[in-house]
């Protein structure tokens, strides 16, 4: 149950990264890493918000959980970065095609990672 109430919280924090990210990149003509930044940090603070307030029972004191999610979504940029890097660069995919495919691979490392160092 718990998956899936990350799941859609999830969905909703990919839907708001894909959109601010999506029109960063092809209505401001915003480089794909800057784009990811920005979008990835407003999905990433739209995800902690519900994750704490439906999906996860804190255990720790806040600011400590809020470094340790930091800490989690810098690894969840890096690797976000580098698919759409891949995706982009090397195989020349459309920059949203690639953001939504590094959403879907990045999804499980910050499920894992949240679960058992943030939520366990």
């Amino acid at each position: 149950m718990q998956f899936l109430r990350y799941f859609f919280v999830g969905g909703t924090a990919a839907v708001v990264d894909l959109l601010v990210f999506t029109v960063l990149v092809k209505n401001f003509n915003v480089h794909y890493i800057l784009a990811a930044f920005v979008a990835y940090m407003v999905g990433l603070a739209w995800n902690h918000v519900l994750c704490v307030i439906w999906v996860f029972e804190s255990k720790h004191h806040r600011t400590k959980e809020i470094l340790m999610v930091f800490g989690i979504a810098v690894g969840g940029l890096l690797l976000t970065w580098l698919i759409l890097w891949l995706l982009i660069d090397l195989a020349g995919i459309d920059a949203v095609i690639s953001k939504m495919v590094s959403q879907i691979l990045v999804l499980f490392w910050n499920f894992t990672m949240r679960k058992f160092y943030v939520f366990h």
